[in-house]
């Protein structure tokens, strides 16, 4: 016969790591939007430099515009460590019918990342060269390995759904056999 506790202590234990991975994100967050306050525009070049648009030196709006785009990316990223916190918290409570609506929002939640990543890629590509000269500013659309990965999830989460749907129907009928 399977023993459940395994299953129900490692989604304690998953529970516990999305919970301190929002935590730091959370934390990191705070300490960036610190930053970019008190140095707007060097945040703004750190962070063009990282998207790989070199340092041609951004204003303090396209300073914003770069942080607002990294800030949403975050808190997308907050909710889903969030969200998987609570799905794993549900499965550890042995609630596979909430755990199943969870794992609905998780998808949803991934296929908004991945609208968010396409969409935001463009924004941030014309913030940083904004100030480029004539003919060097860029508009980036692409849809890589990141975005296929991120579908992937989604399609993954979406059959999770589904799979914790079936399982509460089928613990509920064994409930009432037994």
């Amino acid at each position: 016969m399977v023993n459940p506790q395994n299953a129900l202590k490692a989604a304690r234990r998953l529970a516990l790591i999305m919970t301190v991975g929002a935590l730091l994100l959370t934390g990191l967050a705070a300490l960036g939007l610190v930053y970019g306050v008190l140095n707007t525009v060097a945040a703004g070049d750190a962070l063009a430099a990282l998207g790989g648009y070199g340092a041609y030196g951004v204003s303090a709006a396209q300073a914003w515009i770069l942080m607002g785009v990294v800030a949403v990316h975050v808190g997308v990223w907050i909710a889903l460590l969030a969200v998987a916190r609570r799905l794993f918290q549900e499965l550890a409570d042995a609630r596979p019918a909430r755990a199943s609506r969870t794992a609905r929002r998780a998808a949803m939640l991934l296929w908004a990342m991945l609208a968010w990543g396409i969409v935001s890629q463009a924004i941030f590509s014309v913030a940083a060269t904004w100030g480029y000269p004539e003919g060097e500013r860029a508009l980036a659309i692409a849809f890589g390995t990141p975005q296929i990965s991120i579908a992937f999830s989604a399609l993954i989460a979406s059959f999770l759904a589904h799979a914790f749907a079936l399982g509460a129907e089928l613990w509920q009928d064994h409930k009432a056999v037994v």
